[in-house]
C-alpha cells in the first residue's frame, strides 16, 4: 500500500522559510529539539496511561494541543 509520494528532496521541504537563512547545523538543532519535544509528550502520555490516570492524561492533552 503506498502511503505517500514525494516528489523533491526531503530535506529541502523539512525546512521552513524563516530557517533559510540559518546554518545547516542550526537549523538541524532546532529539529532535533523538536523531536525530542514531541518524543517527550509520547512519553508523558503513554507513562499516563499505563498509569491509568486518565484525568491527568485528559489535561495534558489540553494543555499540549489545545483542545
Amino acid at each position: 500500500m503506498k502511503v505517500s509520494s514525494i516528489t523533491s528532496s526531503s530535506l529541502e521541504n523539512s525546512f521552513s522559510p524563516e530557517q533559510q537563512g540559518k546554518s545547516f547545523l542550526a537549523a538541524a538543532q532546532e529539529h532535533v529539539a523538536s523531536l525530542l519535544k514531541i518524543a517527550g509528550q509520547i512519553g508523558t502520555s503513554i507513562a499516563l496511561g499505563e498509569k491509568g490516570d486518565l484525568e491527568a492524561a485528559h489535561e495534558f492533552r489540553n494543555q499540549n494541543y489545545g483542545k
